[in-house]
């Protein structure tokens, strides 16, 4: 079953309760609100995107209607999100990727996602992985990394697609580590996972969540993650910092809400708290917990300046590697 699979089945309890099957006796909401998935069913953001819908949902007193997106490292879907109406009915899953990544890397972006979309509320995080071929002759990314420094451009890497968190995330990688490998874009995980599986790539970096269990089964070598610290759901797995001996080499995948820049701020608020109430509750943390996935819920305050660091952040990547997309 899928992760996404997975999360809208979980979320079937919310979506019968009477709060939410209760019409609204205010001018907002009075009809369905559509929540923008900026990426494709099956992977971390379909699961993140149908939760948070679900937990909207709940208490706001209408549907959350789920809509994927994707294309363009999440920019397509972000960019509809921006061209909205600005009346409360249209939200969008921030992603770092569509964030704080694309618009450092497409020079003709249809958006500003930080003047045309305005932030609500961050709801979780997980690190992404590098994983290897079962059969690539390394047992660690510290010999990953030696035997790509043997073989300058020679190891190929794949992401799931151009201006991803793992694209970005890798090239952070290639430039701190003193390595070049060649990058492969994937039109999302499915399709990476499939070659990665079929021994057409040598490496993958990727969210986490859609690689442990491949790793347990052994079809998959799971060398590193990018947390400051090991992650609950893979403890066996050391960080990026320790295993390629980079000290302070991190990046979390995070997730929020957004909406068209001119929302009221009323919707705003109203949104946050839904997202800050639901993101703290067991049911939800356990749930996203399954999924190698941990609540990290910020409020729209603290949300924007975790934007505006990841924006800064990114930019430099792309700056100092050279990156540019068309």
């Amino acid at each position: 079953m899928t992760i996404a699979r997975r999360a809208w089945l979980g979320a079937l309890p919310l979506l019968a309760t009477p709060r939410l099957l209760r019409a609204q006796s205010g001018p907002w909401p009075n009809r369905p609100v559509r929540m923008i998935i900026p990426f494709p069913p099956g992977a971390s953001t379909d699961a993140v995107g149908r939760t948070t819908a679900a937990v909207i949902g709940a208490r706001i007193g209408q549907p959350v209607v789920a809509e994927n997106r994707g294309g363009a490292g999440g920019n397509i879907g972000a960019e509809a999100a921006a061209r909205s109406d600005p009346d409360g009915y249209t939200l969008l899953i921030a992603t770092i990727s569509a964030t704080t990544m694309g618009p450092h890397l497409y020079p003709r972006l249809g958006y500003d996602p930080l003047k045309d979309l305005v932030p609500v509320a961050r709801t979780c995080h997980t690190p992404n992985c590098v994983v290897a071929r079962a059969d690539l002759p390394v047992a660690t990314l510290k010999e990953a990394l030696d035997l790509a420094r043997s073989r300058p451009g020679g190891l190929v890497y794949g992401s799931p697609g151009n201006g991803t968190s793992g694209h970005l995330i890798a090239e952070s990688l290639n430039r701190t580590a003193g390595i070049s490998m060649q990058h492969v874009p994937y039109r999302g995980t499915g399709p990476l996972m499939t070659d990665l599986l079929a021994g057409r790539l040598d490496l993958a970096c990727d969210n986490l969540p859609a690689y442990v269990q491949q790793a347990r089964e052994g079809k998959l070598k799971l060398l590193a993650i990018t947390s400051p610290e090991r992650w609950y759901s893979a403890p066996e797995v050391p960080t990026v910092a320790e295993a390629a001996d980079l000290p302070g080499f991190s990046a979390m995948i995070w997730w929020g809400v957004q909406a068209p820049a001119g929302t009221p701020a009323p919707i705003i608020e109203r949104v946050a708290a839904a997202v800050l109430e639901g993101f703290a509750t067991p049911e939800i943390r356990e749930r996203l917990r399954s999924f190698s996935i941990e609540p990290a819920p910020q409020g729209t305050a603290d949300f924007a300046r975790h934007l505006e660091a990841e924006y800064q952040r990114w930019g430099e990547v792309v700056r100092s590697a050279g990156i540019k997309l068309d």
